[in-house]
């Protein structure tokens, strides 16, 4: 192990705690050897160690999901911890922060609690010199380049296996099956739902599954080609004869979809349609950044086939301008008696609800556009106008209010959730008490399915829908996602979750505060809880 300088201030006679972090980066940072590595150092500088803080199989590119990292830091301030020092093996296993500023800033917040952080295999010296501040801030840059370059590499390498033909997605989809290979090409066997390989020089590629499903995805393509049969009627057709999807459960629209429009189906490994580098959130990849590998897996159906599946399906929307789409959607709302994204899916010669959202940004901003206002579960214009009202204020004041503490905001294009520091997701909706069973005045809650945000905020108003009457904040976990509960509007009487009632969203700016240390702002207010 690499020693500090000579120079540095004695630390002998003091408690420490250790931070160890090992995520899968090279065998020399084990924990282990992080440990040991750590206990000389301890041993020749007299301290005593008397805590050990551990993020086994952690990323270091972010303090999300290091909960022994969280747990430190609020140990650190809390009024009688019981070390003044942190030792941890380098500075990339405090950390690869992509913001040097971060990665600094935890460390400040130790030092402010009277905690000094030590690395013990650094060659810089502790004792808060310039030139220490100056080799501290080149490692943690060089810790968040690594990260970078890794990525790159990670990336690169993913796009070449993809074009030698090997898969790299997780379920193969319906009538394929994901076979696992040696590297010298012997084949070891079918993976099952949710197996994946165990050893690193391994492939998977994808084969032909039960043939039952084999003969299933070619029908489908007769009949949607030969027959013209659509989407809709295909997966009610499936239904009505019983048969299942690969889940097990009924077959819908989209489904049918993805059969008819995955280009796997012929033979060909399509991938980087989308990524997600480092911390970032997931994009969609222009059609000149993904890799494509022709004729790599066996096809279910031949190339003809499926661009004559294509061809049907591309011709529905793609030569109508934006104004010829809106003008079904307008001709739509003018018949329809139940206006839903199911009931556009199924309504013949209609595009899907996916196109809408795709060339307006989401439903809503459709309607608008045509001039509809979407009513609430069948509720009168004006309970609906004033619901949404209700609920654009609650976000626009939590929104407000988090930017004035200094926390960034983004706001989804359907103006229903927020995005705290790009690390924190809020959902926001509303609730009219108007339901009722022979248990008196109740309401019902469901956690989304289509989405799976950190925190569903409902807001809950009075039966003249006019003034909030409080708020419910789950949390993810709280709810299981689909099912539906049925809670009393009388206080007190929701039993377990009474926990999640608020008076009002000030506790959204509390919860925001605690996980502000993920993307310090650098205000003191924020590191208050």
């Amino acid at each position: 192990m690499q020693q500090a300088v000579s120079s540095s201030p004695s630390l002998a006679g003091n408690f420490a705690a250790q931070y160890v972090r090992m995520s899968t980066d090279y065998q020399e940072y084990s924990t282990e050897n992080q440990r040991l590595a750590i206990a000389e150092f301890a041993e020749r500088q007299g301290i005593t160690i008397v805590a050990t803080y551990e993020d086994a199989g952690k990323s270091g590119i972010t303090l999300k999901g290091r909960p022994a990292l969280r747990q430190l830091l609020q140990d650190v301030q809390a009024p009688n911890h019981s070390f003044s020092l942190v030792l941890v093996y380098d500075v990339s296993r405090w950390g690869r922060f992509q913001d040097v500023d971060e990665c600094a800033h935890y460390e400040y917040l130790c030092r402010q609690a009277g905690v000094q952080v030590v690395y013990c295999a650094e060659q810089f010296s502790w004792d808060g010199s310039a030139t220490a501040a100056l080799m501290k801030t080149i490692k943690r840059t060089m810790a968040g380049e690594y990260s970078r370059e890794l990525s790159r590499k990670v990336f690169s390498g993913q796009c070449r296996l993809a074009e030698r033909g090997f898969w790299q997605g997780a379920a193969p989809g319906f009538g394929l099956q994901r076979v696992l290979i040696a590297s010298n090409g012997v084949v070891k066997g079918p993976l099952r739902n949710r197996e994946c390989k165990s050893i690193q020089t391994d492939r998977v590629i994808l084969t032909p599954g039960d043939e039952r499903e084999v003969a299933l995805v070619r029908r489908i393509y007769d009949w949607y080609i030969y027959q013209r049969v659509g989407c809709k009627r295909i997966a009610d057709r499936l239904n009505v004869f019983g048969i299942c999807n690969g889940r097990g459960h009924p077959w819908n629209p989209q489904q049918i979809t993805d059969i008819l429009s995955s280009e796997k189906y012929a033979g060909t490994n399509i991938y980087a349609r989308t990524s997600k580098k480092l911390n970032a959130s997931w994009h969609r990849n222009s059609s000149s950044e993904w890799t494509r590998a022709v004729g790599v897996f066996p096809a279910l159906v031949d190339r003809p086939t499926f661009d004559a599946a294509e061809r049907i399906r591309t011709n529905r929307t793609q030569y109508l301008s934006d104004a010829e789409v809106l003008k079904k959607l307008r001709d739509f709302l003018s018949s329809a008696e139940v206006v839903s994204a199911k009931a556009i899916d199924s309504a013949p010669g209609m595009p899907a609800g996916k196109t809408y959202s795709r060339r307006f940004g989401c439903m809503k901003n459709a309607y608008a556009l045509v001039g509809y206002e979407q009513g609430y579960r069948g509720a009168e214009l004006e309970i609906f106008r004033a619901s949404r009202a209700a609920l654009q204020g609650c976000i626009e004041k939590t929104t407000s209010d988090l930017i004035a503490r200094g926390h960034r905001v983004d706001i989804s294009q359907d103006e229903t959730t927020i995005r705290v520091n790009d690390e924190l997701v809020i959902r926001f909706a509303v609730h009219l008490i108007l339901r009722y069973d022979r248990r008196g005045p109740r309401w019902r809650v469901r956690w989304p399915t289509y989405s799976s945000p950190d925190l569903l905020v409902i807001l809950r108003l009075d039966s003249a829908f006019r003034v909030p009457v409080d708020l419910y904040v789950f949390p993810r976990g709280s709810l299981t996602p689909g099912c539906e509960y049925s809670l009393s509007i009388r206080s007190g009487s929701s039993g377990p979750f009474e926990v999640f009632r608020y008076p009002d969203e000030s506790i959204l700016l509390d919860l925001s505060a605690r996980t502000c240390l993920e993307a310090f702002d650098g205000s003191q207010s924020a590191i208050s809880n």
